[in-house]
C-alpha cells in the first residue's frame, strides 16, 4: 500500500526512451514474471511496458540474459545512475508508483541467473562497475543470491536505507488476519462496521477482470480525488503521468493481475483498495476512502476484508504492503515485517569512489529523513 511513493532514492538518473523488447523473449518474460521466486508485479510485461511508456524519465534498457539453451535466466529494467549523486553506476530502474526493485530470476537456478544479470549490468567493464538494486527485499532469494555472488567475486556489498515494512504471508496466520488481532481491536472494528450499516446496506465486492475493472478504477480515482489528496493536488487523477500509467496497466492487464476491492454503502464506495499481482506475489498499491465516513474506519475495513481473502488463497506466497516503516494502519493489521533497502555492489576490491558514493547516499537519505520528521512535528 504505497503511501506517497517508494523508499528514498539513493541514486539519480536522467532523457527518456522506451527500449525495444525482442519478440523472442515474450513468452519467457511472462513465465519468469509468474515463476520467479521473488515475483515482482511491477516487472511483469504489461505493467513494466506501461511504466516505460508513461513514467520513464531516463533512458532505460531491459536486460534479459539467457543461458546456453536460450532460456531466459533473468530480467530487469536498468538505467545509468549516480550513487550519492557522484559515483557513476548502473542500477535497476524503479519509479514512484512501483517501489519494488526485485529482478526476475530463474527459479531453478537463482545463482546462475544472478551471475548472468550482474554480467549484463557490468557490460564490457566486468567486475568494475558500481551496481545498484533499489527497493529490494533484503531477505529474498534474489538479494541473497546477489550477496553470495558479489562476495565470491571479491566485490563489496553495502546496504543503504534499510527499513522494515509490513508484509503478509498468507500461510502463517492460522484462522486469518482478523483472528490474529487483539480482541479489543476486533470488537471495535466490528462495532464500527455495524454502525456503518445503520446508514445503509454494506457490501464488499472484488473485481479482477473484464470491463468492470476499468469501471472500478474510475470509481477509485474519483474516491481518492474527493479526499485530502485531491485538496493537495496529489491524487492520481490529477497527475497526468500517474493517471496514464494506471489506465494503461488496467487496459492491458491479464485476468487476475489487477484486483480492486470495494466496501460500499447502498452502492456508494466507502473505501477501495487497488492491488497488483504476479505469480505468488501481491502488492497492495493504493487505498482510498470517503472521509465523511472516517469514524467507521472504512479504509481499515476494506483492507481487513481483502487480507482475509489473501490468506484464503493457497497460491499466494506473500503480500507486500509497499508501506513506509511504522505505517499507522497496516502495521496494526499485519504483524510480519520485511527488511527492504538499496543493495549496492562495488567494483572488485571496492575503491574510494564507491565508498564515497555510499557515504553521500546515506548522508542524503538521513537528511531527508530528519527533514520529514521535522515537518511532521511542526
Amino acid at each position: 500500500m504505497s503511501r506517497g511513493g517508494p523508499a528514498d532514492r539513493t541514486a539519480s538518473s536522467s532523457v527518456s526512451q522506451r527500449p525495444n523488447v525482442p519478440s523472442e523473449i515474450e513468452e519467457g518474460w511472462r513465465d519468469l514474471a509468474n515463476l520467479s521466486p521473488d515475483a515482482n508485479p511491477f516487472f511483469a510485461p504489461t505493467v513494466l511496458r506501461s511504466a516505460l511508456d508513461t513514467l520513464a524519465a531516463t533512458s532505460v534498457a531491459i536486460l534479459a540474459p539467457t543461458g546456453e539453451t536460450g532460456r531466459l535466466a533473468a530480467l530487469a529494467p536498468v538505467a545509468a545512475m549516480r550513487l550519492g549523486r557522484i559515483a557513476p553506476a548502473v542500477g535497476v530502474w524503479t519509479h514512484l508508483y512501483g517501489p519494488l526493485g526485485t529482478p526476475l530470476i530463474d527459479p531453478d537456478d537463482p545463482e546462475f541467473a544472478v551471475a548472468r544479470l550482474v554480467a549484463a549490468m557490468d557490460g564490457k567493464r566486468s567486475g568494475r562497475r558500481i551496481l545498484v538494486f533499489p527497493d529490494l527485499p533484503l531477505g529474498g532469494v534474489a538479494a541473497e543470491a546477489l550477496r553470495r555472488h558479489a562476495e565470491a567475486s571479491g566485490r563489496p556489498v553495502r546496504i543503504i536505507g534499510e527499513h522494515r515494512r509490513a508484509v503478509l504471508h498468507p500461510g502463517s496466520l492460522e484462522g486469518g488476519v482478523r483472528a490474529s488481532l487483539p480482541a479489543k481491536t476486533r470488537k471495535e472494528l466490528g462495532r464500527q462496521l455495524r454502525r456503518l450499516g445503520d446508514s445503509g446496506s454494506v457490501t464488499f465486492s472484488t473485481v479482477t477482470a473484464g470491463p468492470g475493472l476499468m469501471v472500478a478504477l474510475d470509481a477509485f480515482l474519483a474516491l481518492e480525488q474527493s479526499g485530502w489528496k485531491g485538496t493537495r493536488g496529489t491524487a492520481l487523477a490529477m497527475k497526468g503521468e500517474a493517471l496514464a500509467f494506471v489506465r494503461a496497466v488496467v487496459a492491458a492487464a491479464e485476468p487476475g493481475q489487477i484486483r480492486i476491492d470495494t466496501l460500499a454503502v447502498d452502492g456508494r464506495p466507502a473505501a477501495m483498495l487497488t492491488s497488483f499481482r504476479s505469480g505468488g506475489t501481491m502488492v497492495t498499491w493504493k487505498i482510498a476512502h470517503d472521509e465523511s465516513l472516517g469514524r467507521f474506519s472504512p479504509g481499515v475495513q476494506v483492507m481487513l476484508a481483502a487480507s482475509e481473502a489473501f490468506t484464503a488463497d493457497p497460491a499466494l506466497k506473500i503480500v507486500d504492503s509497499l508501506a513506509s516503516a511504522g505505517h499507522p494502519m497496516i502495521d496494526r493489521l499485519w504483524p510480519e515485517r520485511q527488511a527492504v533497502g538499496t543493495l549496492t555492489i562495488g567494483p572488485i576490491g571496492g575503491g574510494r569512489f564507491f565508498s564515497l558514493g555510499v557515504l553521500l547516499a546515506e548522508t542524503e537519505l538521513g537528511a531527508r529523513t530528519d527533514l520529514r520528521a521535522l515537518i511532521r512535528r511542526s
